[in-house]
């Protein structure tokens, strides 16, 4: 299947109406069961969208994963998992951050360097109210929460939890309470999500002892300064690696604002990550920035041997991933050119490769990563491989 074919069929996966899905939903299978403890509920629109989803991102990475790394990357694996939630309250009040505690666990061990994400949208239209992301700690527990501000008195919003890209469950929020904690709830779910080789890694270098690794030395690991300033804190990274660091405030000043990513920033900086309408910028918008600090930027859409050539040649290379999968749509300026939107894109800083994966500082939580290739490749793919080397 062509990743174009895969699109088409997703769009028409993604206007099928709330009433297909439920006629649907005795086709579900057991992959994604949920155990629902004091009035959660399985979502199954989400579910099965998810599911039809997977599907389709298997055959997209069947399509891209051949070349020089076929026999390494044979693609995405996975791995059952237990994920409880437990949220302060489950029915808060508007202006309200509610804490939220979720644990991982896979065949009753911990899963370290899970990478989740907590969602807030509304019931009704899915506009995103709140995320938040995080990673898993040696306990297999990430402490998050969501925010109510947004909302209104009597909202019904959705909550929902992404573990590792893969949908594992959710539940509605009625915003119509006078507190922000004091009712814990809890959510027992499980499902299968897809497996990250060390997700998490303490040191720029850390599991990079294998003879075939190759490393661009000085990689910072910088936490992003605003909710969708992702992109600005990724050159931060790279053009601190080549030894002159351009802080994200100084590449936002240098650059326009658009509603075509392309062409510059897309919305409020400061907005909710995860929708398209406050979103972010892509590759080439970035490049003349890149030049007035003495820089070179190299875009390009390709393949995990064109990123291994762009690391061999000294090149950070942040790289622009769909981490929900395939969540996209296209929309057009008024002069008729087509960008494509992605819902959870996200940007990181490749330096560094071996046989089995990548080497990447995510800004977005501060951290050094580590993805296996078909893990990986499964999340560029969704951006048609876009990356962008810097160099000097």
């Amino acid at each position: 299947m062509s990743i174009q074919r895969g699109l088409r069929l997703w769009d028409a996966l993604r206007h099928v109406n709330h009433k297909q899905w439920q006629e649907m939903k005795e086709i579900g299978g057991a992959s994604a069961s949920c155990t629902v403890l004091s009035g959660w509920d399985e979502g199954w629109g989400n579910v099965l969208m998810r599911r039809a989803l997977s599907v389709l991102l298997a055959a997209m990475i069947a399509a891209v994963a051949g070349g020089p790394l076929a026999g390494t990357a044979v693609g995405v694996q996975s791995q059952s998992v237990d994920v409880w939630v437990e949220v302060a309250t489950a029915n808060p009040g508007v202006g309200c951050f509610v804490d939220t505690s979720i644990e991982v666990r896979g065949g009753g061990a911990s899963v370290s360097g899970a990478d989740v994400v907590l969602t807030l949208s509304d019931d009704a239209d899915s506009t995103i109210y709140s995320s938040d992301r995080g990673v898993t700690d040696d306990a297999g527990i990430v402490h998050l929460g969501y925010d109510t501000s947004a909302t209104g008195s009597g909202t019904k919003t959705w909550l929902e939890v992404v573990v590792n890209g893969s949908y594992v469950g959710g539940r509605t929020v009625m915003v119509d309470g006078d507190s922000c904690s004091g009712a814990p709830s809890l959510l027992d779910m499980s499902g299968e999500v897809a497996t990250i080789s060390d997700g998490v890694v303490d040191s720029p270098v850390e599991g990079a002892a294998s003879s075939d690794a190759v490393i661009i030395p000085g990689v910072s690991a910088y936490p992003q300064q605003r909710s969708l300033s992702c992109e600005y804190a990724a050159v931060s990274i790279a053009t601190g690696a080549l030894g002159s660091w351009v802080s994200e405030y100084d590449m936002e000043a240098v650059t326009p604002l658009s509603a075509n990513p392309h062409w510059g920033f897309r919305g409020d900086i400061n907005g909710v990550w995860g929708n398209t309408d406050d979103y972010g910028i892509y590759a080439d918008a970035l490049i003349p920035g890149l030049n007035l600090f003495g820089f070179q930027g190299h875009s390009f859409y390709g393949n995990p041997a064109d990123l291994m050539s762009s690391i061999d040649q000294g090149r950070p290379t942040l790289v622009w991933l769909g981490l929900w999968g395939d969540l996209s749509h296209d929309e057009y300026t008024e002069d008729g050119s087509r960008f494509q939107l992605t819902q959870a894109m996200h940007v990181m800083v490749a330096y560094g490769y071996d046989s089995s994966g990548v080497y990447l500082s995510d800004p977005g939580t501060g951290q050094y990563r580590y993805y296996d290739w078909g893990t990986f490749n499964s999340m560029w793919q969704v951006m048609d491989g876009m990356a962008l080397g810097v160099s000097w």
